[in-house]
């Protein structure tokens, strides 16, 4: 019989915000780079700030695949398989001196990345008490979150100060302390694999109409934000004007309303839910549309840059929730399953963002990003609407089943 960790439950809960944290770090940290890395490569700016969205891809695509695949391994052993192939890929860039080189050094971390932080949310129910297990989830996400605010003013600074390797320096130093306390102290308890929960039964999620139209929610609603927020840096530097230790500072307070944006949206999903995400993505929208009017002018620029940051997580709590409450209710074999969709969902609206920023910026320049994202979001929004009227429908179906039900039973008590 396999061992438990005896390590504090505190310790290990910390380290699994560690975990989160070096996980976002490793995906995010190009944002603030992007200039240092194409100068030192000789490469186009744009072809850079691609690989953003080829992480986010091969995250999107290898996070339901892996865990589909590994649903009956080992939980540890793969934890330390995936961790071991994530620093590998963050040693090899150090070494890149090309662009093939670079890009394959990221898409290493890229296809672990989704996986693990799903391996680190099973862990959390096994670690703490039933009553903290909310809120050390949320501590746990939230680790990925804050990374865009601590991690990539941090990388453009040493990208600065040492040139653009001493970023990714640190990205490595960081994924070896975190694997080397996190493996340790971690439980090393088998999970017995659940008897009904196969592929198929897995898959059959998929087939909801709820969950496809928040799947394609959630994809336009991250690609609105990326196809400005992936050419932030170059924004900031070269229309606005700002030096590396003002865009160092404005990174981080920029990252501290994406903060602010996941508090929210645990605010928006208690109170309102569904219903605010309509109106949500159309004050998106019309913020990313004003950026091609604002950036140029500074200050308002900045507040407008500020907002858009400020909306861009409210749909998160809201989403997971809904995919949540859809397995348990429907398709209780799928609910691991289901929080792979997420990340999945918003790391291939990251990559169809920055996609989609390359191709604005080489066709109308920079600015063009902010209205080609407010597109987006107008998408977003319809598709939210067309989620209000499914999720709706659903209650109302559950609500007719469950007292049929009831009355079928009160029958049968009485003919009894």
């Amino acid at each position: 019989m396999e061992t438990v960790s005896k390590t504090r439950p505190s310790f290990v809960a910390a380290l699994l915000v560690a975990l989160a944290f070096a996980l976002g770090f490793a995906e995010f940290v190009l944002i603030g780079i992007t200039p240092d890395v194409a100068e030192g490569l000789g490469e186009p700016l744009t072809l850079i700030g691609d690989i953003v969205g080829y992480y986010a891809l091969a995250c999107a695509v290898a996070a339901p695949v892996v865990a589909l695949a590994t649903a009956r391994a080992n939980r540890f052993k793969l934890t330390a398989v995936l961790l071991v192939v994530f620093n590998a890929g963050n040693l090899l860039t150090l070494f890149a001196d090309g662009y093939a080189l670079l890009l394959m050094s990221r898409l290493l971390p890229a296809a672990t990345s989704g996986t693990l932080l799903a391996i680190a949310l099973t862990y959390v129910p096994e670690i703490v008490d039933a009553g903290k297990v909310a809120r050390v989830l949320s501590f746990v996400l939230a680790g990925f979150s804050v990374s865009s605010v601590v991690g990539v003013p941090i990388g453009t600074a040493l990208a600065d100060a040492f040139g653009w390797k001493a970023a990714y320096a640190c990205v490595l130093a960081l994924g070896l302390v975190v694997s080397a306390l996190l493996l340790p102290a971690l439980p090393r308890k088998a999970r017995a694999a659940h008897e009904t929960t196969t592929l198929r039964s897995q898959l059959r999620l998929l087939g909801d109409r709820r969950v496809l139209a928040n799947i394609a929610m959630i994809l336009a609603g991250a690609a609105s934000t990326y196809v400005f927020y992936t050419y932030l840096t170059p924004v900031l530097e070269d229309v606005m004007g700002f030096g590396g230790g003002a865009v160092s500072v404005i990174l981080f307070a920029l990252g501290a309303a994406c903060v602010a944006s996941n508090l929210l949206s645990g605010w928006v999903a208690n109170r309102f839910g569904m219903r605010a995400l309509p109106l949500t993505f159309a004050l998106h929208a019309a913020l990313l549309a004003l950026l091609a009017v604002t950036v140029p002018l500074g200050a308002a620029g900045l507040a407008d840059i500020a907002c858009v940051c400020l909306l861009m997580y409210v749909m998160n709590s809201t989403v997971q929730m809904l995919f949540q409450d859809v397995a348990r209710r429907d398709y209780p074999s799928a609910l691991t399953f289901s929080s792979s969709l997420h990340p999945m969902s918003f790391n291939a609206g990251i990559a169809l963002g920055s996609f989609a920023g390359g191709v604005a910026v080489n066709a109308g320049g920079l600015l063009a990003t902010g209205p080609i994202g407010a597109l987006f979001a107008l998408v977003a929004a319809v598709l939210a609407l067309v989620l209000v009227r499914l999720t709706a429908r659903g209650r109302k179906e559950s609500a007719t089943t469950e007292r049929l039900s009831n009355k079928l039973e009160d029958r049968f008590k009485e003919s009894a």
